[in-house]
């Protein structure tokens, strides 16, 4: 009840005018108060009310009067005056940044205000603590960032700059800082505009990236800056300067140059290249429709073991069917698909294992397949463009089962006599040398045997050259019968024949001499009704017994035929080399033993 009465007598809303109205109140009330208890004392005392009771009773009420009203005076003004102290003493501490020392003069008032300013001032103080050390930490990074870092006033001032500003633009800050117009220094002449549309927009509170202009160096030399501008605001959110930051993006300008260069050279190379395929496409039409009118099949097959091209020939020749189906199977499905058409499988699957992994060149090979054909392969690896490694293998295959019938029906007619069918005299020659050749080599001997018919021209004579042809035949059919495996006939001309023997002992060469003869003698052919019996006479000769090469072998041969010859036909007779002379067949024969004879 009591503080509610206190504050409603000394409310903490108290102004100087309720104050005073309040010192009045309390004044006379005061007055009031003590002049009726001195009256009412004395009125006791006296009995009575007097007139010397009222006047003292008055001055009582009034001296009271005074001493409150005094009272309440001199308590404002030592107010007043500690309040006075209090705020010099805060000024003071705000002018050296020292915390004001006030004793406590009793009032519990200006205690707490005390109490309340000093954590006040600590506050500050630690405020003022905080921005110092994050003054201390921005400064250095806004002083060495490495681009321009400045601030404009409302008025479009410059007000500061960074050190970079020296070395990027070649003017001091206090140069930028001194000119009326900073831009006119370092700006490029054509971007003046620029930059004041830029700072004008920035006053309007709108940030602004990626807007670029030029920077002219103090020698001359321009670079592109990407500029960034920020609005700098107070407390208030205000607007109170400008903020620019400017980065140099020289380098990306000069790659982007670079790369619309490379873009317009990439669009001439795409171009060209589009020509080129062009061209490439043409050209490869025209390849493959070569390649689809060739004889030969074609197969290509690159360094994955993969068929990357096959003509219709190719796939029809190993009964494949359409050639598309080949593109891009592997190398090793094809050969397991065609493996039963070639008579030895495994040793061509061999020959190509070898010719891939040792990298061949220009190989051939001959498939025998198992329907009669022949089909020579050849292959050849394919380098690269660059030749340092090969991208595959192209292999062909012909048919050339009628070139080898061909040739060799060419050979036969080329080595046969048309008439008996016999080897004739060129295969003769061939066959001696080589035969002699061989023998030589071995230390083996060889045996030749030449004879012809006895009488032949007479028989051409008498029943027409029709009939000597008949009569050849007929000794080379009967003649057949009786040569051996490792024994050739041949006819060298005319009525002229021979016989190569391997191998041959004297007995073996006699034997066949005489069996020769006896044949033939066997021999009866009728002409014009009339039985003609046919006879020949034979020369024998052997190397190395009685000659070392082809000549000296058919002219021992000869002389050995001349001899039987002369010896009265229907026989034969053996060469002979005696004491180193030329063979005389005569002494051999009067000296031979019976069983060459």
């Amino acid at each position: 009840m009591l503080h509610d009465l206190r504050k409603r007598l000394f409310p903490e809303d108290l102004h100087y005018r309720r104050w005073l109205r309040m010192l009045r109140i309390y004044a006379l009330s005061a007055g009031l108060v003590a002049g009726s208890v001195d009256l009412v004392v004395d009125s006791v005392a006296n009995g009575g009310v007097e007139a010397t009771t009222l006047l003292a009773a008055s001055i009582t009420a009034l001296v009271t009067i005074l001493l409150v009203t005094g009272a309440f005076l001199a308590s404002r003004e030592i107010a007043q005056n500690n309040a006075r102290r209090m705020i010099r003493r805060l000024e003071d501490s705000v002018i050296d940044g020292s915390l004001p020392h006030m004793p406590s003069l009793g009032w519990e008032l200006f205690d707490r205000g005390r109490e309340a300013t000093l954590r006040l001032l600590e506050d500050r103080d630690e405020k003022i603590a905080g921005l110092q050390r994050e003054l201390e930490f921005y400064r250095p990074l806004a002083e060495d960032m490495p681009g321009l870092e400045l601030l404009f006033d409302l008025d479009g001032r410059l007000v500061w700059a960074n050190p970079a500003v020296h070395t990027l633009t070649g003017y001091s800050a206090a140069e930028c800082l001194q000119a009326a117009d900073p831009a006119c220094l370092w700006v490029y002449a054509k971007d003046h505009g620029s930059l004041r549309a830029m700072l004008t927009v920035a006053l309007q509170g709108e940030p602004r990236e990626g807007q670029e202009l030029r920077v002219q160096h103090r020698d001359g030399t321009l670079r592109w800056y990407a500029c960034r501008w920020y609005s700098l605001r107070d407390a208030q959110g205000g607007i109170c300067g400008i903020r620019m930051s400017a980065q140099d993006v020289q380098a990306r300008k000069d790659a982007e140059l670079k790369l619309l260069e490379n873009v317009a050279a990439l669009r001439r190379a795409q171009a060209l290249k589009e020509h080129y395929l062009k061209r490439s496409n043409d050209e490869r039409m025209r390849l493959a429709a070569l390649l689809e009118m060739l004889s030969v099949g074609i197969l290509f097959v690159d360094h994955d073991h993969r068929v990357v091209y096959a003509n219709q020939r190719c796939a029809t020749m190993w009964g494949l069917g359409d050639r598309n189906d080949m593109v891009g199977v592997r190398d090793e499905i094809v050969l397991a698909k065609t493996g039963a058409q070639r008579v030895d499988n495994q040793a061509y699957l061999q020959h190509v294992e070898e010719v891939v992994s040792q990298q061949q060149e220009n190989t051939v090979y001959d498939i025998y397949c198992s329907d009669g054909r022949v089909i020579r392969e050849r292959s050849s690896g394919v380098p690269s463009a660059e030749g340092d490694m090969l991208i595959g293998r192209v292999w062909i295959f012909e048919d050339i089962t009628e070139t080898l019938q061909t040739q060799a029906r060419l050979t036969e007619l080329a080595e046969r006599d048309p008439l008996t069918g016999l080897y004739n005299r060129r295969r003769f020659h061939e066959d001696l040398g080589r035969m002699l050749a061989e023998s030589n080599r071995r230390k083996e001997a060889l045996g030749l045997l030449i004879f012809d018919v006895d009488n032949f021209k007479d028989i051409n004579e008498a029943h027409g050259h029709q009939s000597g042809d008949e009569m050849l035949c007929a000794l080379a059919t009967e003649l057949r019968q009786v040569i051996r495996r490792n024994e050739l006939l041949f006819r060298l001309g005319g009525d002229e024949f021979a016989i190569l023997v391997a191998q041959p002992t004297l007995e073996s060469v006699a034997y066949i001499a005489r069996r020769v003869a006896q044949r033939a003698e066997q021999l009866r052919l009728e002409f014009n009704d009339e039985t003609c019996q046919l006879s020949i006479s034979i020369g024998v000769a052997l190397a190395p017994l009685h000659a070392h090469d082809v000549d000296s072998l058919v002219q021992a041969a000869d002389r050995a035929l001349y001899q039987a010859k002369a010896d009265g036909r229907n026989c034969w007779r053996m060469a002979f080399r005696w004491n180193g002379e030329e063979p005389h067949v005569a002494s051999f024969i009067s000296n031979a033993p019976e069983t060459l004879q």
